[in-house]
């Protein structure tokens, strides 16, 4: 049987840069959705990054709430990131970081039941199955991508809807992510 340190090891986990965490926090009541205690430092010079309070050669991103990076980090109406997010993948010790003004491209899927088929990191295609849904007929539909790039978020929507599941994509194109190792 696997720890509780085991299994939330294996989930992503989602960072903003530390400034904009503070005009967050001053601007709303997001004050709960920020770890102070997880950081990370972003060295792009080198293109990697480390777990730590304090950053000499970079930038330091702070831990927030991972289902509310869209929220937190997306211009809706621009399409675009209006922070730089960094979302840590565990299980393949990668660091996707995406600065401010990269466009976003958002697919999202609604249903009884949704079934991811794609993980952060990870390439796609035009035309890519990024989805299953089995609708309240308990027909099943696949959502797909429209664009090729790679995948930087995927996760639940959150809000309140009525017995529908909600699911959302975060796609930019392969030249506007950085993929990071750990320093070393």
């Amino acid at each position: 049987m696997k720890t509780e340190g085991e299994i939330a090891g294996r989930f992503p986990i989602g960072y903003i840069d530390e400034e904009h965490v503070f005009n967050i926090i001053r601007e709303s009541s997001f004050k709960e959705l920020v770890n102070f205690n997880s950081r990370l430092c972003i060295d792009l010079n080198r293109m990697c990054f480390i777990e730590s309070s304090t950053c000499k050669n970079g930038k330091t991103f702070v831990e927030v709430v991972y289902e509310r990076i869209p929220e937190l980090a997306i211009d809706i109406e621009e399409g675009v990131f209006k922070i730089d997010v960094a979302v840590h993948n565990p299980i393949t010790n990668q660091v996707l970081y995406v600065p401010m003004k990269t466009k976003a491209f958002l697919v999202e899927a609604s249903g009884r039941s949704i079934y991811s088929l794609v993980n952060e990191g990870e390439n796609v295609s035009s035309d890519k199955k990024l989805f299953y849904v089995v609708t309240n007929k308990s027909e099943v539909r696949v959502i797909r991508a429209e664009i090729s790039g790679v995948v930087v978020y995927v996760g639940d929507v959150i809000g309140k809807y009525e017995s529908v599941n909600k699911m959302l994509c975060i796609i930019v194109r392969e030249e506007d992510v950085y993929r990071l190792h750990r320093c070393s």
